[in-house]
């Protein structure tokens, strides 16, 4: 979707764009760009990630899973699960969760249940 990548390219964190193109598979690097993925959560991923959820989300993701959580999340609580985020349950969340119950937890949890459901402390 050329207006995902220019939004990409323009809106990015330099750091975190280098992440994405430097470690992504290019096939989660397509569902990231495709049609139906919304520009602001795009946006989110790539401003508010830390380099490691990131690449998590990059690598080791569905594709189903990652173009629910880049359509469906409400921003804040994407924001909040790729600042929190343990990678190894992050990787978890990402590969092995239901896409309904994922959309439901990046819709409807609160910041604080989320944090909880993704880290161990």
């Amino acid at each position: 979707e050329p207006d995902l990548l220019s939004a990409a390219l323009t809106d990015a964190k330099a750091e975190l764009l280098g992440t994405a193109l430097e470690t992504a598979d290019v096939k989660l690097l397509g569902t990231a760009l495709s049609r139906g993925v919304k520009e602001e959560l795009l946006i989110t991923a790539l401003t508010k990630s830390r380099p490691d959820t990131l690449t998590t989300a990059l690598t080791q993701a569905k594709s189903e899973l990652l173009f629910v959580a880049l359509s469906e999340a409400i921003p804040s609580l994407l924001a909040t699960a790729l600042e929190d985020a343990e990678t190894a349950i992050l990787a978890v969340a990402l590969t092995e969760s239901r896409p309904d119950l994922l959309a439901v937890a990046l819709q409807d949890a609160t910041p604080e249940n989320l944090r909880v459901a993704l880290t161990s402390a």
